[in-house]
């Protein structure tokens, strides 16, 4: 069996790694140095890795921790990452009030993308960190991932966020599929997000990816559906940690924002459930109270929780709205901006390891496709201090405004199946 130098250099030099190098990797992966992991990412990331070491990788990864049993009924979905992107939070109660069995292990954000993880953690009591015991008996969780499963994908997943080596199709297929493979998953449903706010910058890599995943995942023996949708307009109209579980509860309601509910209808229907009826006869919100419960959050905060959000929910203690500078129809949103702004002011994570402020946020107040008229607010950010004169222009800039009128389209721009 090589040694690290020995396998970095080879990855370095363009060559193809051999199966007992990714298991020395993932078996050692505690002991080995974050230097040398940061490298092997980077060399990962230029290099790129063949289908067939992206299938090594995973299954290494897979091995190298614990599984849960696979059940009938036992589904799941995850998603790229994107602004916005909340739809996991809604899912889970709404599948389980359906019928489903729902293990969902969830990550952190990643740059300038939110994670759910962190949306949760916004919950006074959350607990977000189930030992495996408890995910076994629990019909209905959303968890980050403990020790015992995948831990080589845990330890790289904080790597790649600070290494520049988050986009690279090879390490998010092995990331994404060794974690879902671990849940014990008869169906997965994947959101594979293309568009300036993405890891993939365009359909053709985030098909790539998708394709990637859906046979990665067919090989471990799961039914892998996967959906590319377009991330160049944030999701809903609620960003940041405590704002977007506000807009959850609306979803959870059949009140949620139109382009957010298209996605978590197709999701659990590409899954095998229709979830419109428990959340209008009002079971799925039910069973997000009591997932609440499992996990944590005492009963007086779920009740507050649900009718009054924001008595329970850290909110930043200074409001500042943006004016549209000329009148027309909407045409986009740059989600990449207000990201990153909202990243920026502390909303999510800049480094390995930063705090986040789950009280940062914004709130859009249109939508594209709208009227606009100048001096008309259309978003207003929730903050600490005050926006600096940079920010301010970066957000004016990011609203796209037409003369023509503009009809917005599906998100959901193609699906991929095995």
């Amino acid at each position: 069996m090589r040694t690290m130098p020995e396998i970095l250099a080879s990855k370095r030099d363009g060559e193809s790694l051999e199966p007992e190098d990714f298991k020395f990797i993932c078996t050692n992966i505690s002991q080995i140095p974050r230097e040398q992991l940061g490298a092997f990412l980077m060399a990962c990331q230029i290099n790129g890795l063949t289908p067939i070491e992206t299938s090594q990788l995973t299954q290494e990864m897979l091995n190298a921790g614990n599984r849960m049993q696979v059940a009938p009924s036992r589904v799941d979905k995850h998603s790229t990452g994107g602004v916005g992107d909340k739809m996991s939070i809604v899912l889970a109660p709404a599948l389980r009030a359906a019928g489903a069995t729902i293990p969902m292990l969830a990550g952190r954000g990643l740059a300038h993308t939110g994670g759910t993880i962190d949306k949760l953690e916004a919950i006074p009591g959350f607990n977000t960190g189930l030992s495996m015991a408890e995910m076994l008996t629990n019909p209905c969780f959303i968890s980050r991932q403990t020790e015992d499963i995948a831990p080589a994908d845990r330890i790289l997943y904080s790597i790649r966020d600070i290494t520049a080596t988050v986009p690279q199709i090879g390490l998010i297929t092995a990331s994404i599929i060794s974690k879902k493979a671990a849940e014990g998953l008869e169906k997965l449903v994947l959101d594979v997000k293309c568009g300036n706010a993405a890891f993939m910058k365009n359909k053709e890599d985030a098909v790539s990816l998708a394709k990637s995943m859906v046979k990665t995942g067919t090989d471990l023996g799961m039914e892998v559906t996967a959906q590319v949708t377009e991330m160049d307009n944030p999701i809903g109209l609620m960003f940041g940690n405590s704002h977007e579980i506000v807009e959850c509860i609306d979803c959870l309601t059949g009140r949620g924002p139109a382009d957010t509910m298209e996605l978590v209808y197709s999701q659990a229907e590409a899954l095998g459930f229709d979830i419109r009826q428990s959340i209008n006869d009002g079971r799925a919100l039910e069973e997000f109270k009591k997932m609440c419960s499992r996990q944590g959050v005492a009963t007086e905060v779920i009740d507050n929780l649900v009718d009054e959000p924001w008595s329970v929910l850290p909110k930043a203690n200074q409001t500042h709205e943006i004016m549209a500078t000329k009148s027309g129809w909407i045409a986009g949103i740059n989600a990449l901006t207000i990201g990153e702004v909202l990243c920026n002011l502390g909303a999510g994570r800049t480094g390995d390891n930063n705090d986040i402020d789950h009280g940062i946020g914004a709130e859009l107040l249109v939508s594209p496709g709208q009227e606009i008229i100048q001096g008309m607010p259309w978003i207003r950010f929730d903050v600490n201090n005050e926006l600096s004169a940079k920010q301010v222009q970066l957000i004016e800039n990011s609203l796209e405004i037409t003369d023509e009128v503009f009809e917005r389209q599906s998100r959901i721009l193609q699906v991929i199946t095995a």
